[in-house]
């Protein structure tokens, strides 16, 4: 979600999109209106961001540590960094 978010903040271009609207207005059409689910932090993501901080940003090591926590298919993102280090990401 923060991605997304930090994505739309900056009127981004996605797969030939331009992102445009607020923060807050795509925060509500996703969570509030829409399909997306805001997974909450708690102990599972903090034992594996313990696992993961050494090696990535403290932005990318939470994304990595939800990712593994939640076992989720994979991370909603355009960073090549968590590509890299073998996380299946998504962006299209």
């Amino acid at each position: 979600m923060a991605e997304v978010l930090y994505s739309v903040s900056r009127d981004k271009d996605v797969s030939g999109v331009t992102l445009t609207g607020t923060p807050e207005a795509t925060r509500q059409a996703l969570v509030s209106n829409g399909p997306v689910s805001v997974a909450p932090v708690g102990d599972a993501e903090m034992v594996e961001y313990a696992h993961v901080v050494e090696d990535f940003s403290i932005h990318d090591a939470m994304i990595v540590a939800s990712h593994r926590a939640q076992e989720t298919d994979a991370i909603l993102t355009t960073d090549g960094v968590l590509t890299e280090a073998g996380y299946n990401t998504l962006w299209d």
